[in-house]
């Protein structure tokens, strides 16, 4: 059995129940609200936040039921930070349907991720602990901090994979690591458990960001229906290009010939991209998104033999196939 089906053969109660949270988040919101939230719910995505959660929790128990609603929170605040990345980015789609943004105004995409952000903490008030919802605020907190320095960032050259994965731990793992800490929270796991799920979901957030940056370049993306050049279209350097720039060759010159002043032509981003697959930055970038799952799944042998357990190594494992 592949790794979705098992995780949805053993989830599926409680992920259809996350879902019926999710749509009836905004039931006491007036009219406009509740098809905005419809229509994000409707949309889909992967839900790996409330996987991530549950599966935490289910390492310490089989009885999920009470984790529903801080899964389900989980979800509702990536929602709302997709309807204000929406709004920064000026997306007209994503998931290949309309945004917020661009079905309503910017106005409305804005004040409905407030609307979710507020209600998801609500819910881990109502259903998690102080420390549940510590735990999400402060990422939360990182996670905003993590957007502006990448806006500081833009078409910088000189930044380092230092400054790179300090940015990408903060939009991206530090969340994953919020879902799995707190799924073995809610679930009464010892500290040390705890910690060690925490570092589990930071390497696997950090992989799973690392992959995307990858396909974005690799000439993958058109597998899983996005364009390539997106990133550096909107000024991100990631992690393939930083390679490329930093090799002393002809091919680390030109790409910083190229890059040198924004924005860049469609030929600019597409001879960068050519550059990138044929110098090694591939390769490169795939053998860290490699380490990062490896160390994710050396964390979880610190944990208790379990089905959760055995599956979050999967996981670990599934998120490298993207790009193979």
């Amino acid at each position: 059995m592949q790794v979705v089906e098992r995780v949805l053969a053993d989830l599926g109660p409680y992920l259809e129940a996350v879902e019926r949270e999710l749509r009836q988040a905004s039931d006491d919101s007036g009219p406009q609200m509740r098809e905005i939230t419809r229509h994000m719910v409707e949309a889909g995505g992967k839900r790996l936040r409330p996987i991530l959660t549950l599966l935490s929790a289910r390492v310490f128990g089989e009885d999920l039921e009470k984790t529903v609603p801080i899964a389900a929170a989980a979800e509702l605040i990536h929602m709302a930070t997709l309807a204000h990345d929406d709004v920064i980015d000026e997306a007209t789609t994503r998931r290949g349907a309309l945004t917020v943004n661009s079905r309503w105004d910017n106005h409305t995409a804005v004040l409905a991720g407030d609307v979710l952000l507020a209600r998801a903490l609500v819910m881990l008030v109502d259903h998690g602990s102080p420390a549940i919802v510590r735990i999400m605020a402060d990422m939360i907190r990182r996670m905003c901090d993590g957007e502006i320095e990448q806006k500081a960032s833009l078409n910088r050259l000189d930044q380092t994979e230092a400054d790179y994965f300090d940015r990408i731990e903060k939009k991206t793992a530090l969340f994953f690591a919020a879902c799995c800490e707190s799924g073995a929270l809610h679930q009464g796991a010892e500290p040390h458990h705890v910690r060690a799920l925490a570092e589990y979901g930071r390497d696997i957030g950090m992989a799973f960001q690392v992959v995307d940056d990858l396909l974005d370049v690799s000439g993958e993306a058109e597998v899983v229906g996005k364009p390539t050049g997106n990133d550096l279209a909107a000024g991100v350097i990631t992690l393939p290009v930083l390679y490329l720039l930093r090799q002393d060759g002809e091919a680390g010159r030109r790409a910083r010939e190229l890059l040198r002043e924004a924005p860049y032509t469609r030929a600019q981003i597409d001879e960068v991209l050519a550059l990138v697959r044929q110098n090694g930055a591939v390769e490169y970038s795939r053998k860290v998104a490699e380490d990062f799952a490896r160390r994710a799944r050396e964390h979880l042998l610190e944990l208790p033999a379990s089905p959760g357990r055995d599956m979050l190594a999967d996981v670990a494992y599934e998120l490298l196939r993207r790009v193979y």
